[in-house]
């Protein structure tokens, strides 16, 4: 599934997550454009998470899409901040970086 972010059609910003009116310039009228990929901005990894032992870790980032809005990704692997990836939105609603 593809990650759609939306486009202000008066004033051209581009925002994720959808907002009923745009905070630049008050329109309600949208566009939906679809981002395929990004840039790691920063990246971090979850060890330890509470009540779950040897649990396998878990790879996070903040990723600047190719449209401008960012948006917090899981990672499959570590990759160092600055690399391009490739967005994707799986079954359960989660975006999903992979490194290009």
């Amino acid at each position: 599934m593809n990650l759609d972010v939306t486009q202000c059609t008066q004033c051209g910003l581009t925002l994720f997550p959808a907002r009923y009116f745009c905070p630049s310039c008050g329109s309600n009228a949208w566009t939906r454009c679809t981002v395929e990929s990004g840039t790691v901005m920063e990246s971090t990894v979850v060890r330890h998470r509470a009540g779950e032992r040897d649990s396998p870790p878990i790879y996070l980032a903040t990723v600047r899409t190719d449209a401008g809005p960012v948006v917090v990704a899981r990672l499959n692997a570590a990759v160092p901040d600055g690399s391009a990836v490739r967005l994707e939105v799986h079954d359960d609603q989660c975006i999903v970086a992979v490194a290009v």
